[in-house]
């Protein structure tokens, strides 16, 4: 007799569901739908930094070196100024006073100006004749004024000091003394400022706080980041709010800036100036900078 059709296909039936049930087994241990990618690792939490920060110490400017070299056979003084941190295209009179930087004593010497390139630096050199007794071993100091004349008293007003030390006085030998500028002399109120600057970028917005001390008191003045460095000045690149010094002298600021896309890891200063008018050599007298130094 002939099989049914169920009949005939019975056990290739059976293998079937089989190898259904298999499967919808496996797909149910998978959790879910076959071939699905792993669960999502979770979002970042707010407080998670999103950009850069950065640093700047702003001390002191204008800094440099003095290198005097008295020699006994002619009894000449050759007294050599490189500085750094100056105005930009400024001139400013040096002199050698009798005394010391925290006490100034009368003008010995009128030295050559100092006068800066574009981008703050300065080499002079001067030589004096017949100064007969050498180089003594102190009460000499040499300063750098403000410019580019000496009066006014702003213009007067001493921005680079240095005193003169000298181990060597025998009047048989060549003398040389090299000495650093370092301060200003502290009767020159508002030149010796100091202080830290702050750099924060997240997404583009960069946020520039600053803190600072040593100004006079409820006084005025104009700051940027510039493009270069403190030795080596260039452009501005972006100009952060007024600073408006308390009381005692001292200033926090704060500017928020958009569109910033980097904290480049170097070429980038602070500057901190004597006043607000950047068209005025004494106004824009640097009175501290700070490089920019990007963070780890």
């Amino acid at each position: 007799m002939k099989k049914s059709t169920f009949q005939y296909h019975l056990p290739d039936i059976i293998a079937m569901l089989t190898l259904t049930l298999t499967a919808l087994l496996l797909f149910a241990a998978c959790g879910g739908q076959a071939g699905a990618p792993p669960p999502a690792v979770p979002p970042a939490t707010s407080g998670t930094p999103t950009g850069k920060t950065a640093t700047a110490t702003l001390s002191h400017e204008p800094t440099g070196t003095a290198i005097l070299t008295w020699t006994p056979g002619n009894k000449t003084l050759v007294v050599k100024l490189s500085l750094t941190g100056l105005a930009p295209n400024s001139k400013h009179p040096a002199h050698i006073h009798s005394g010391s930087c925290t006490q100034q004593g009368k003008t010995l010497y009128s030295l050559n100006d100092v006068v800066a390139d574009a981008h703050g630096n300065a080499t002079t050199t001067t030589t004096i004749k017949n100064v007969s007794g050498g180089i003594p071993a102190n009460s000499w100091l040499i300063d750098v004024h403000n410019g580019p004349g000496t009066s006014p008293a702003d213009q007067e007003l001493s921005i680079a000091c240095t005193d003169i030390a000298n181990t060597n006085t025998s009047t048989a030998s060549t003398q040389t003394v090299d000495a650093k500028f370092r301060s200003a002399p502290s009767s020159s109120a508002g030149q010796n400022v100091s202080g830290t600057a702050t750099l924060s970028l997240a997404g583009t917005t960069l946020t520039v706080t600053t803190n600072l001390s040593g100004f006079v008191p409820n006084s005025s003045h104009a700051e940027h980041i510039h493009s270069g460095s403190c030795a080596s000045q260039g452009d501005v690149v972006y100009q952060l709010n007024p600073i408006k010094a308390d009381s005692k002298g001292d200033a926090t600021t704060t500017t928020v800036i958009k569109n910033v896309t980097s904290i480049p890891s170097s070429g980038w200063y602070i500057n901190i100036h004597n006043g607000t008018d950047m068209n005025n050599q004494t106004s824009f007298d640097p009175v501290a900078c700070g490089d920019v130094v990007l963070g780890k």
